[in-house]
């Protein structure tokens, strides 16, 4: 490289995170005096500080940076002074490119002070491993982090910058969450309205007419400090994410995203089982079973009419024989419905299982108020008989459950204790290096499905347990409709599980169809 007798000098300082409290003074305001006096001290000129407070050196998209490229290639300054090369970065690639062809190709002087180097010798050979070094130090800490992080997350600690709509952080904890009032009051009426049967389309166009500020607008009311740069309104997607989170049940949900390497890779959605869920970790503004009954809506495919609204038994109405849901229809002004596999496929697969709209909309009006008079006239009794009625097949279920679950966890024992014999088998020499390797391997992955498989079974046992039937509340549920005159999807939602159609018969000359009733909590009900 040309020497040059007059250098305008760039002094280029960089304080990271990472980089406070290491012990090795690397403030900004030492750093400055260090290189101003050694440039002072050999007659340069400083044409201007280069200061990036707080910014890693794995991304070279930071202010300062940029703005000292800016004047190299305006040629406001021909030398660039830092105190160690990591201060330039600690990407070994990136940082190689400035130095060894950004810097030469544009007659810059470089100088990297504690570390000896100056690319006006020749005898800079160690700056390619110093470089490497210094990204080998990025990606340790990298690793510490994400590894505390999770540890954190495990714990069911709230991590994130931003408290969720609806919660806000807790004063005296900003790792526990807790309810914030006003926008928890709007969660609760969307989930109310799925339930109703309305969709998202319309929940988001009924909370934008009303005025009822989106998330972001209502975080700037909640913080002065914070201002959205433009409009928004609510929108059906944020809305499906409000639904269909844990978080307003009270359950701590993490690690749905991977964490951002420290070379920025990008963020990718994590499978659902690779979750960190942690249950019951705050205060839930929506109980269990307005939870899961919305979960049911949202997995429910609905036909739609052209009002906007739902039809009256969408996602309620089953084919009694193959399961399918049955299609609403309109054929000269008389409505009805019938099998969707059987429209879609024929025969070969199903029948038609046809029943008429108003026919069916009177079997159940007449069924809840039957059963409402019988609540109302003798509610223990009832409550009795629906108890020996429905048997214990969840309980059942719920036990086979547990017992697999304790059945796994004890293996995930197990092998711990099996590893922990293998590595005193490797230290006493009774196992090869090669042979140790292989078996850690392979009980390691056992273990890591089996921890996967651990939430799920977990998953499964919270959901039923909260849909255990409970007879005392349904036939405190059903007492309210004893003088009901009308269906909508309000009620539907209230009480019905589902309603199955059997195929038509036709008895001592008169049609028949099999109408069964399933009833939430207690299921179909026969008296």
């Amino acid at each position: 490289m040309r020497k040059h007798e007059l250098y305008n000098v760039g002094i280029y300082c960089r304080l990271s995170r990472d980089d406070i409290g290491n012990g090795d003074s690397s403030s900004i305001t030492t750093q400055k005096e260090m290189l101003s006096k050694y440039v002072r001290d050999n007659g340069w000129t400083i044409v201007d500080d280069y200061v990036d407070d707080g910014y890693s050196g794995t991304n070279f998209n930071r202010p300062e940076f940029q703005r000292m490229i800016e004047d190299i290639e305006t040629g406001k300054i021909n030398m660039v002074v830092v105190k160690d090369l990591s201060r330039l970065g600690r990407n070994y690639i990136q940082t190689g490119q400035y130095t060894d062809i950004f810097f030469p190709d544009r007659g810059v002087r470089f100088i990297a002070l504690n570390d000896g180097i100056d690319s006006i010798n020749s005898d800079n050979d160690i700056a390619p491993f110093r470089n490497i070094l210094n990204q080998m130090y990025s990606t340790d800490i990298s690793k510490k982090v994400r590894s505390a992080l999770r540890a954190k997350k495990q714990q069911g600690l709230f991590l994130g910058n931003f408290a969720p709509y609806g919660f806000q952080k807790d004063p005296l904890n900003k790792n526990k969450l807790i309810v914030e009032e006003s926008g928890a009051i709007v969660v609760r009426r969307m989930y109310e309205l799925c339930a109703a049967g309305h969709g998202t389309p319309y929940i988001a166009k009924t909370l934008n007419r009303e005025g009822i500020p989106s998330p972001r607008h209502h975080r700037g009311n909640l913080d002065p400090k914070y201002t959205p740069k433009k409009q928004h309104e609510w929108v059906p997607e944020s809305i499906h994410l409000i639904l269909r989170s844990r978080l307003y049940k009270g359950d701590m949900v993490q690690g749905t995203h991977n964490c951002s390497r420290f070379k920025r890779t990008p963020t990718k959605r994590n499978p659902p089982e690779e979750w960190i869920i942690t249950p019951n970790m705050h205060e839930a503004i929506i109980n269990d079973e307005l939870w899961y009954y919305v979960q049911k809506c949202l997995d429910t495919r609905k036909r739609v009419q052209s009002s906007g609204e739902p039809q009256l038994f969408s996602g309620f109405i089953k084919c009694a024989d193959c399961g399918y849901a049955l299609g609403y229809a309109n054929r000269n002004g008389t409505e009805y419905y019938s099998c969707g596999l059987y429209r879609r496929k024929g025969r070969e697969c199903c029948t038609q299982h046809y029943i008429n709209k108003n026919m069916l909309v009177e079997i159940v009006l007449d069924d809840i108020r039957k059963h409402a008079k019988l609540a109302l006239e003798d509610a223990d009794r009832l409550a009795k008989k629906l108890a020996a009625q429905s048997g214990n097949s969840e309980e059942k279920e719920l036990q086979a459950l547990s017992d697999e679950l304790n059945r796994i966890e004890s293996r995930h024992t197990e092998l711990d204790r099996i590893v922990e014999q293998l590595y005193e088998d490797k230290v006493a020499e009774r196992l090869t290096e090669g042979r140790f390797q292989k078996l850690v391997a392979r009980y390691e992955s056992e273990q890591s499905m089996i921890e996967k498989k651990v939430e799920v079974l977990s998953a499964e046992i919270e959901r039923l347990s909260a849909n255990k039937k409970d007879t005392s509340a349904w036939v405190e549920l059903i007492k309210r409709y004893a003088d009901i005159q009308e269906l909508d999807r309000i009620v539907l939602g209230e009480l019905l599980e589902k309603v199955t159609v059997g195929e038509a018969k036709i008895i001592d000359g008169v049609k028949h169809v099999e109408v069964t009733i399933y009833y939430r909590f207690v299921g179909a009900v026969s008296l």
